[in-house]
């Protein structure tokens, strides 16, 4: 995004006269960490908002969120910057996570309630073999609830790809099953997270998870000591 989308995006919801955005600081510029979410950072220290310069509207209305739960009810949770998304963005298919590290998977459960649907997709150094594939299949009928479907693709840049409905917590499922059955031997390229209306049919991205996230992912070292977002 640039300045005056972001602008355009403030004045087309309603946003721009409301008083817990008169002081909030838009800055676009790289993201110094790839390891929580880097879709967006919010600073409550000094009201600021960081967005990269391939940021997606999606993102800058999570973090809008926080402000927003910050700034009324010192709500700086995830759930509410999420649930003040859904508001203004409330079909589409929205980007929540694309890293590499599978412990952050859990805190992404809680903003899916009951009965939504999301996607975990896992780009891989090497393909996957057809006993791996299997396994990792077989593991998810372990529950009681419907499995989700798997995706998997092995020619060019191999990812896999799970679509689920929130009953069990699935994504806390996903990151111990792949890294029980394939990080320790094969290694994730990197990973993301998609909360998917139901309005929308479903897609596979292929792109956000291609070889450019790789020399991202290697550039992208510092860590910000900031509140993931």
């Amino acid at each position: 995004m640039n300045y005056p989308e972001i602008d355009q995006v403030l004045v087309s919801k309603s946003l721009a006269n409301d008083p817990a955005f008169d002081d909030l600081i838009i800055s676009i510029e790289p993201i110094p960490s790839f390891n929580g979410c880097p879709l967006g950072l919010y600073y409550p220290d000094t009201a600021t908002i960081l967005l990269p310069p391939n940021g997606l509207k999606s993102a800058l209305l999570h973090e809008l969120g926080h402000r927003h739960g910050h700034y009324y009810y010192d709500d700086l949770s995830e759930r509410y910057a999420e649930a003040f998304r859904k508001i203004y963005q409330a079909k589409g298919r929205t980007l929540l996570y694309a890293g590499n590290h599978f412990e952050n998977l859990p805190k992404f459960g809680t903003l899916f309630e009951e009965g939504e649907s999301g996607a975990v997709e896992i780009a891989l150094f090497n393909p996957l073999t057809y006993d791996e594939l299997h396994d990792i299949k077989d593991s998810l009928y372990l529950y009681q609830e419907r499995p989700p479907k798997v995706y998997y693709r092995d020619g060019g840049n191999p990812f896999i790809r799970f679509e689920f409905t929130k009953g069990v917590d699935w994504l806390v499922i996903i990151g111990a099953t792949m890294a029980a059955s394939v990080v320790a031997t094969i290694g994730a390229l990197s990973y993301a997270i998609y909360k998917v209306s139901d309005e929308l049919p479903w897609v596979i991205p292929v792109s956000l998870l291609g070889t450019g996230l790789f020399f991202l992912l290697r550039s992208m070292v510092k860590e910000a000591k900031v509140r993931i977002s």
